[in-house]
Order: C-alpha cells, then structure tokens, then sequence
C-alpha cells in the first residue's frame, strides 16, 4: 500500500542566498557559532566546577560533611534567591533534611565523601 501526495503540497522551501554580502556574513556568522560552542563544549561548566570546590574543601578538612552538605544545598538553591527569605528557608531545610534521610541521596553522598550524613537535630 502507498501513500500518496506526500510532500507533494508542501509550501517551497527558501532557497539561501549566496551572492551579496548576506550570504557570506550567514557563513561567517554559522562559523563563529561553531566555534563557539566547541570552545563551550571543551570547558566544563561552572556547576561541575563548584562541585569541586565543595568535594575539595570536605577533602581538605576544612568543613565537615554536615558543611558540605550547607555547601551543596547553598549551590542547589542560588539561583533561587529572589524568593522571599521564608520561603528559600523553608525550601534548604527541606532539602537539607532530604539529603540526610533519603536512602538514595545519603548512598550519594556516601559515595562522594565515605561518610554517612547524620540527620539535623533543628526542625
């Protein structure tokens, strides 16, 4: 069985200009964003980075895992700073109880520092 008139009352693709100066600025311009993103692409993004950094300070002794657990919730929860401040408390406890007493979260943070996070005694 066919089917049929496929494509066949399909409006025309614009065909791209190449003659002009439009035409050769679109090719520059689609370079220049292929580059760009490579060089994004080689970098890793700056959540990856922080994660370091809070990893590298447990590693170093400088905080404890209760602390990186408040460095990872800090992390998690920056970009919601134009909440009101009860709502963004509310919101890090919430997360910060769920890091110490989900199994699934306390494997992960096991498996990132060795140690197991105790629950908050707060709350």
């Amino acid at each position: 069985m066919a089917i049929d008139r496929i494509g066949k009352n399909a409006p025309p693709t614009p065909s791209p200009e190449t003659n002009g100066p439009s035409g050769s600025r679109d090719a520059t311009r689609a370079f220049a964003s292929l580059e760009t993103s490579r060089a994004a692409a080689a970098r890793p993004p700056a959540s990856v980075e922080a994660a370091h950094v809070a990893l590298e300070r447990f590693r170093s002794g400088q905080v404890d895992v209760q602390g990186y657990l408040d460095l990872k919730v800090d992390e998690a929860t920056a970009h919601l700073s134009s909440l009101p401040r009860v709502e963004l408390d509310a919101i890090r406890t919430a997360l910060r109880d769920r890091l110490a007493t989900d199994p699934a979260l306390v494997d992960l943070v096991r498996a990132a520092t060795g140690k197991v996070p105790e629950p908050s005694d707060d709350g």
